[in-house]
């Protein structure tokens, strides 16, 4: 998943000329080693939210993890760093708000709401992009220091 966060990022760079970062956003169901993983976008296009939950249906492991990847690079040929946020949780039949990609399948560990059912604020403090997006910013203010 990396790859794919660290090739996005060399492209931007290399058309902006300039520093960047891009983010890439992944789902990662454990009965399936991983997938849909960055793959999610399309998988969720072609069988909504009932759809991926259904792709568990025969399996007792329902176990998964959102992952966000922040890569940043100051320019075209410098180093690329990650800043990866990470929330474990579980795919459940899907509830709340249909707005948001997959959040209605989503329940964080130790929640008993879906992030659709979460609000803004809720779900902004402890989902994966906000980790990630934390350490990005971290990391910038200490770069202008």
């Amino acid at each position: 998943m990396d790859e794919i966060s660290i090739h996005k990022c060399k492209a931007a760079a290399q058309i902006i000329q300039a520093p960047v970062f891009v983010e890439d956003t992944s789902l990662c169901f454990e009965a399936f080693n991983g997938l849909p993983g960055a793959y999610v976008k399309w998988f969720l296009k072609e069988l909504g939210p009932q759809g991926l939950y259904n792709m568990l249906a025969s399996f007792d492991n329902k176990r998964a993890y959102a992952r966000c990847t922040f890569a940043y690079t100051a320019g075209p040929g410098q180093d690329i760093l990650l800043f990866t946020g990470t929330t474990k949780g579980t795919i459940v039949p899907p509830r709340g708000k249909t707005t948001f990609g997959w959040d209605p399948i989503f329940q964080p560990e130790d929640y008993s709401l879906t992030y659709a059912e979460m609000s803004s604020e809720e779900k902004n403090s402890v989902s994966h992009r906000y980790k990630a997006l934390a350490q990005l910013q971290e990391y910038l203010e200490s770069a202008n220091q």
